[in-house]
């Protein structure tokens, strides 16, 4: 998301306690319903568009593709569709929110399984159980690794801040400084404890940081 308010960009990983963060900072204002968050990755705000760094990988290319999809399609929050200039770009500060890969996974998992909307769209059996889930989805949509969503055209992550789903309180109390916002609220205090469930086996474990080993090296897993 972006806010010039707070000149501010927020690259949303989902399950990863972006939602109260894009509540906090305005992004829902005006709008009810769903398909209000904004899951842009970071190479579909970058300014200016690096046309010799594009070809430098098959990710870059799709989600060029994504970026001008964006462009042209109606969003439900019009908020979605807010770009910045190059100049924006460069001086705006740029912030995510990372989680462990298990904990990720499990929780888009827990939310897929109460949804049955999510269910339809991304035809996921209602009574198939995490170990099979993981296995037959890592990598797409959602679950794609969070390294996608802040690789810039470069391959390179530039964030200014990184905070970590383990320790939000520390990273919002960093946050709040560096807006220069000390009052920000959040809407609820969040369980910052990773979700492991007894379901989950030593194999499936394993599975999930070979697949996400990115992840794991990127931010210190």
């Amino acid at each position: 998301m972006i806010s010039h308010q707070y000149q501010c960009i927020f690259v949303h990983i989902p399950k990863c306690a972006g939602t109260s963060v894009e509540s906090a900072l305005g992004h829902f204002d005006g709008h009810q319903g769903r398909s209000g968050q904004d899951h842009r990755s970071i190479r579909m705000i970058q300014k200016p568009l690096p046309v010799t760094k594009v070809l430098r990988s098959r990710e870059n290319i799709k989600d060029l593709v994504r970026r001008f999809r964006e462009y042209t399609r109606p969003h439900a929050n019009p908020n979605n569709a807010i770009q910045v200039t190059h100049i924006q770009y460069e001086q705006y500060f740029k912030f995510t929110i990372v989680r462990d890969p298990v904990s990720r996974a499990f929780s888009w998992y827990k939310n897929a399984m109460r949804d049955p909307i999510h269910q339809k769209n991304y035809q996921i059996p209602s009574d198939i159980d995490f170990d099979n889930f993981i296995r037959r989805f890592a990598g797409q949509g959602f679950l794609r690794p969070q390294t996608y969503w802040l690789q810039e055209y470069s391959g390179l992550i530039n964030m200014d801040l990184i905070i970590k789903f383990e320790s939000l309180e520390d990273g919002f109390n960093t946050l709040r400084k560096q807006l220069g916002v000390e009052d920000l609220q959040f809407p609820h205090k969040l369980e910052s404890a990773p979700s492991r469930d007894h379901q989950i086996d030593e194999n499936t474990i394993t599975f999930i940081k070979d697949f996400y080993a990115s992840d794991y090296e990127a931010f210190g897993y």
